[in-house]
């Protein structure tokens, strides 16, 4: 397969939307049977806010004023940048499943957003805002564990397609205003070392597959060879929630994308995500979501019926 095929055929895995004038959302949602590596190079606009919410892929900018930089990113973490003459290469490693969302806006549409909170923006950031000359640079950060909830309602919103345009633009809205927020909690990835780092993703990926009976974290420790309180500090460190949380919150997401689908009512969807008790599931999808389970599946069929 040549170059131009490859791309191409990259492309179609990627599902985009043009949300309005300079703001654009596109998602992918893929498990490759084989390594897929391809070189880019292009002309570049857009402020690019890149959120990987599984998986694990490389990619290498060439066209930073440091010179070359690889970036490995990893489900957990976002990326936020704005180079003008983009090219590198990325890679995409077989038999894993992906999920990566960008948001992509031109600076004068952000400028027009922030409007008098242009001030409050990263210094790197202002002078894309304010068009001056070498401002090129990529900023890689930790989710927090609200921009992680914002942002995978929001892929899935595009994927099934379940919800208004509204909603959508709100929710674009809501995880601009996240990313661009200069918190304490969304500081750059935090340093672990590499070793531990490995474990902690291996970890995540395994609670993502068997996310209705999770190991247990004795079995976890048991298994990486490593102490409970270390895979504990560990997790929050990297993920910025423990690793209870973290398997909730997968859950409850997973019970919303169930919901979307429409195939199954809520007593299945609760078995399927590990709830072996209804009431609990209605209560902690209440607590998460701000309406009962039951509410939203029929509120979500008389939206399908009316449309």
């Amino acid at each position: 397969m040549n170059i131009e095929d490859k791309k191409a055929w990259f492309g179609r895995l990627w599902q985009e939307e043009q949300l309005s004038e300079g703001l654009f959302v596109s998602v992918f949602d893929a498990s490759l049977s084989h390594d897929f590596s391809l070189e880019f190079g292009k002309d570049n606009a857009l402020i690019d806010f890149g959120f990987f919410l599984e998986g694990t892929f490389v990619n290498t900018v060439n066209s930073l004023a440091r010179g070359p930089v690889e970036f490995e990113n990893r489900a957990g973490e976002y990326g936020v940048g704005y180079v003008s003459e983009m090219n590198g290469s990325f890679h995409l490693p077989a038999r894993r499943k992906t999920r990566v969302m960008h948001l992509h806006v031109l600076p004068s549409t952000l400028g027009e957003m922030l409007g008098w909170d242009l001030e409050r923006v990263s210094p790197c950031l202002l002078k894309v805002l304010e068009n001056k000359r070498n401002s090129a640079f990529v900023h890689h950060r930790r989710q927090t564990a609200l921009v992680q909830a914002v942002a995978n309602e929001l892929f899935y919103s595009i994927k099934k397609r379940s919800d208004i345009k509204m909603y959508i633009e709100g929710k674009v809205l809501e995880l601009l205003a996240l990313a661009l927020t200069d918190s304490p909690g969304m500081s750059a990835v935090p340093s672990v070392c590499p070793r531990l780092r490995d474990v902690l993703h291996a970890v995540r990926e395994e609670l993502e597959k068997n996310y209705a009976s999770p190991p247990t974290l004795s079995e976890i420790s048991a298994q990486y060879h490593m102490p409970i309180a270390t895979v504990q500090a560990g997790f929050k460190t990297l993920f910025g929630m423990s690793v209870f949380a973290f398997v909730k919150e997968y859950r409850l997401q997973r019970a919303k994308l169930f919901f979307a689908e429409g195939n199954m009512n809520v007593s299945q969807v609760a078995w399927d995500i590990g709830y072996t008790n209804l009431s609990h599931f209605s209560a902690a999808y209440k607590k998460r979501f701000g309406v009962l389970p039951k509410a939203y599946l029929k509120s979500l069929r008389e939206h399908l019926h009316t449309f």
